[in-house]
């Protein structure tokens, strides 16, 4: 019982949630507009997706010093995609790890250090557009936008400063948990010792500029890809691509993204992304019917494009070949 309760309690709260979030819309009005997408956004959506792929691949190939071949660490960030869409709070990013260490000749501390600048500097990246759609649309009224834009910059600042002392901050770490005599504790040091090489040999070879532009890449391609998504499933129901608004729809996904990355114990963070897309677009101007559907919609889709692709990359990646060059 104690093997299954995590999930009982993940099961109980992903029905707990779409119960409720469905019985505040028409169902037949969900599916006349799953049949109404529009498939030339929906192209559009898979395509740029895949842009940010490509920009997400070339940043860990730069960061891990061209170590690895780019078609490879385009499958494995496909895989990474998968994960990170299937484990709570974010998990998923270690499967990057894992697999580039298993199917290229990198180390686990080179592959922790580009997973932790990776991660840092998509922060830093969404800065610049969260204080631009704070600017341009404001907190919808919830949250007063001087806050929302303080909050962005002092994310940035707090990102940065987190690449800048990781590799001390490791060494410390390292230097406290050591033991004489093996063990995890040693093992756990090592792992430690190599990552802070790691990290500070990125530095030294000051790409910083290149990875920021990348990053910035990766966001505008990211959230550029739902923006097409919403589109594909607003479009039918009368909204232009004027009218919905980029910067709008940019909020509302980082809101669903934020609920997503929380240690919520959602299968797949089923229902609680819906719940939190539902709540932010519906702030946001939308009303609550239209904010619910597409809700479910775009998580829906998403995650099937990116099961797909992941899915394949996966059983390309763990080919006995997969990583030559």
């Amino acid at each position: 019982m104690r093997r299954w309760r995590p999930w009982l309690v993940s099961l109980t709260l992903t029905i707990g949630i779409f119960a409720y979030l469905f019985s505040q819309i028409d169902s037949a009005e969900l599916v006349r507009t799953a049949r109404g997408l529009r498939r030339d956004y929906l192209a559009g959506f898979v395509a740029v997706l895949l842009m940010g792929v490509g920009f997400r691949a070339v940043r860990f190939w730069v960061l891990l010093g061209r170590s690895a071949t780019l078609r490879t660490l385009v499958a494995i960030t496909l895989a990474r995609n998968l994960f990170v869409d299937l484990l709570p709070a974010r998990l998923g990013e270690l499967s990057y790890v894992y697999l580039l260490a298993r199917r290229t000749g990198c180390t686990v501390e080179d592959g922790l250090a580009s997973l932790v600048l990776a991660v840092l500097f998509d922060v830093v990246a969404l800065t610049p557009l969260l204080v631009l759609a704070v600017a341009v649309v404001g907190g919808g009224g919830a949250v007063p936008a001087g806050w929302l834009a303080a909050l962005s910059v002092g994310l940035a600042a707090v990102a940065y400063t987190a690449m800048r002392v990781a590799a001390p901050v490791a060494l410390f770490v390292a230097n406290r948990v050591d033991t004489p005599g093996g063990g995890w504790r040693a093992r756990t040091s090592g792992w430690l010792r190599g990552t802070a090489r790691a990290l500070r040999a990125a530095w030294a070879r000051r790409i910083f500029g290149t990875v920021m532009l990348l990053s910035l890449g990766v966001r505008l391609c990211k959230f550029g890809s739902y923006y097409l998504l919403v589109l594909s499933i607003m479009a039918p129901l009368g909204y232009t691509a004027a009218g919905l608004g980029f910067f709008r729809v940019f909020l509302g996904v980082v809101s669903a993204e934020l609920a997503a990355a929380l240690p919520i114990p959602a299968i797949a963070s089923f229902g609680t992304y819906e719940a939190a897309w539902a709540f932010s677009f519906s702030k946001l101007g939308f009303t609550a019917e239209h904010a619910i559907v597409t809700g479910i919609l775009a998580h829906a889709v998403s995650q099937l494009v990116e099961y797909t692709l992941g899915g394949a990359a996966l059983a390309y990646v763990m080919r006995p070949e997969a990583g030559r060059p």
